[in-house]
């Protein structure tokens, strides 16, 4: 797999550090308080994180086409559902990474790609105060867009399951840390990120059907409203 260039790697370093001195100013500033306006019911989250993992497999039974690890973003929406334990999730979330081709497709053997998910599902928060753990469950799409114009996209669907904790010592803003795996049910077998040319076409990839995965740690800022 190929590693990450020395300023790649510090990208997420330097929003790790973000994220905490954020987090530390927060929790310095202790509870708020009380108001008269009624208790929030929508919650948004954007979010950074670091992807790893991401395999097809070849055709011909001959290794693997990998993902290269890297940061991701995304933004996630909750609503209280009629369980206040309970909430509706809508989570999309994104990462720009590449992935190893066929010689045949491009001497470089690489291909620049953008991972996207479209995921509806829910959330359980366990019992708690100032710290809530929480597990979650959606399913969805899976995007995989060549960034080169004229490459076929793909779609497949998809599901997520993840875990983490609220931090909820403030009434209106809070923090998100999670870990989240996500499996793309790719179910082909043949030829993807195809397109055409003066000499006919040509495809990126030639893999047998099987589920892709890939998981991600992520931290975000709560906002509820």
């Amino acid at each position: 797999m190929t590693r990450s260039p020395p300023r790649a790697r510090a990208v997420p370093r330097a929003a790790a550090c973000a994220l905490c001195a954020i987090l530390s100013s927060w929790l310095a500033t202790g509870t708020a308080a009380a108001d008269d306006q009624p208790p929030p019911r929508f919650e948004l989250t954007p979010y950074l994180g670091y992807r790893i993992g991401g395999e097809f497999e070849r055709q011909d039974g001959n290794g693997k086409f990998e993902l290269d690890e890297g940061n991701s973003e995304g933004l996630i929406f909750d609503i209280e559902a009629r369980d206040v334990n309970t909430q509706w999730e809508v989570l999309y979330g994104h990462q720009s990474t590449h992935v190893a081709t066929q010689f045949t497709f491009d001497p470089a053997e690489r291909l620049g790609l953008d991972v996207e998910y479209f995921q509806f599902g829910g959330t359980y928060l366990f019992d708690g105060e100032d710290t809530r753990p929480f597990i979650a469950l959606t399913v969805g799409v899976t995007h995989f867009g060549p960034r080169p114009p004229g490459i076929d996209s793909e779609s497949y669907f998809s599901g997520s399951l993840g875990g983490g904790v609220q931090l909820r010592k403030a009434k209106r803003v809070g923090f998100r840390l999670e870990a989240r795996v996500y499996a793309t049910f790719v179910n082909s077998d043949g030829a993807l990120f195809c397109h055409s040319g003066p000499a006919g076409g040509v495809c990126a990839i030639q893999i047998q059907g099987t589920a892709l995965y890939q998981w991600e740690g992520s931290a975000g800022v709560v906002f509820r409203f």
